[in-house]
């Protein structure tokens, strides 16, 4: 699965050598595996094990028998080397690389989507379906489709610890990939949170450009808990996590004809379209464009997260075939 510039095995080594050089004693695959899921690298044991091996010849860690491995000097130097590139690949670069790789056709209702992976535990994998239900039935939900990895399960590269679910829902960088293939010019610029009166979108309340940040904007936002989801559902008065991006005025009539293809096949794409040159929801649009702002696909993880439920998201995490989804009843 793509990532840009640093591709899954990068992020493998980053990790296990991160891991590693953080402790001061040996640790064994469990551990490191264990450490690696919560650090959103989802990997089973087995492939750790062939890791650290190919690590041992290559001599960035040493073997201490039963009590596992640890990070040498040229480790520490190579997880050094790595961790400067990573540093280079900015959110907006991944972005763009994610949706740049999107295959879905809306005509043929098959390829390649990106992901969003929300981990959580198994014993709360019910309560959770239910808010996604919801969230679909208010229109919140980006795309009315999910797949489940149980514990003990692989996808992909996912693996899921023992005790815990994984529920992967569709990133609305998979509209931007949608768009960015049928030839629009496609500017991604902020992440933020709009309020909603009555249903109705407002304005945006927070903004956080993608530009130069190494930091997912939504996920900071849910993180802090700045989300009113669940007020909405039941009010349809609330903050919602949204995007914006610009287009080329020229290119207006082509977005709207391809969100109401998506809306045709049952996607939820909660937009608003500006017309050229003017705000949209209080943001100024630049000079010959027209500006779109869509609700995100982090909603579902912020909703959970109001319902006091402790999840991880990673997102956008990964591409995937939406065939290996199913729909949301």
């Amino acid at each position: 699965m793509g990532m840009a510039r640093n591709s899954f095995q990068d992020r493998i080594k980053i990790g296990i050598l991160k891991v590693l050089s953080e402790n001061s004693g040996p640790l064994g695959s469990t551990t490191i595996t264990r450490e690696l899921v919560k650090r959103g690298i989802f990997i089973n044991e087995r492939t750790v094990r062939n890791y650290l091996k190919s690590f041992e010849k290559e001599g960035l860690v040493s073997s201490h028998g039963k009590n596992g491995r640890s990070i040498t000097e040229p480790g520490l130097k190579e997880l050094s080397s790595l961790l400067t590139y990573q540093r280079l690949d900015f959110v907006l670069t991944r972005y763009l690389s994610l949706a740049y790789s999107v295959t879905f056709a809306p005509r043929s209702g098959r390829g390649r989507i990106v992901a969003n992976v929300t981990l959580l535990d198994k014993k709360n994998l019910d309560k959770a379906l239910d808010v996604l239900k919801r969230l679909n039935q208010a229109e919140l939900l980006l795309a009315p489709y999910l797949k489940i990895i149980d514990e003990g399960e692989s996808y992909e590269n996912i693996s899921v610890n023992k005790g815990e679910a994984a529920i992967l829902t569709i990133c609305n960088l998979t509209i931007d990939g949608i768009l960015i293939r049928s030839g629009i010019p496609l500017i991604l610029k902020y992440g933020g949170l709009v309020q909603f009166v009555n249903k109705t979108p407002i304005r945006f309340v927070e903004l956080m450009s993608y530009e130069g940040t190494t930091v997912p904007p939504l996920e900071v936002f849910s993180y802090r808990h700045m989300t009113s989801i669940m007020n909405y559902l039941n009010t349809g008065t609330g903050v919602i996590p949204a995007n914006y991006r610009e287009v080329p005025k020229e290119a207006l009539d082509k977005v709207k004809s391809i969100i109401s293809e998506l809306s045709s096949i049952g996607w939820k794409v909660l937009s608003v379209i500006g017309h050229p040159d003017e705000p949209v929801l209080g943001i100024p649009v630049s000079t010959g464009r027209c500006g779109i702002s869509i609700v995100s696909g982090v909603t579902p993880t912020a909703a959970l997260r109001e319902m006091g439920l402790d999840v991880e998201v990673f997102a956008p995490h990964c591409l995937m075939k939406i065939e290996d989804m199913k729909l949301i009843e």
